[in-house]
């Protein structure tokens, strides 16, 4: 589950403060973010209900691992995929 958590936070924020941009968007404090994603802390319960009401298309996702794109549920895999694509489409448009 970490794993997931850390592909979340590397889509969703940029290299540059990530983990205060986590901060500022779910409430919880930027050490705890760092902490989990360098492997010094375990995900909580209330990382994952933040996540999940900031990102509640990730949530099944980041419990389970699987996608339903059929109900709304995808990854941020999902998403920068569709997104390259897109950018790949515009810039040979």
């Amino acid at each position: 589950m970490r794993n997931r958590v850390v592909e979340l936070i590397d889509f969703v924020t940029d290299s540059h403060r990530r983990f205060k941009h986590m901060e500022d968007l779910t409430g919880i404090k930027a050490a705890s973010w760092k902490n989990t994603y360098h492997k010094d802390q375990r995900v909580v319960q209330e990382m994952m209900e933040a996540i999940g009401k900031v990102w509640p298309q990730y949530a099944y996702w980041l419990v389970t691992g699987k996608t339903d794109e059929e109900h709304g549920h995808t990854s941020p895999i999902r998403d920068r995929i569709a997104r390259d694509l897109e950018k790949v489409r515009a810039e040979e448009g």
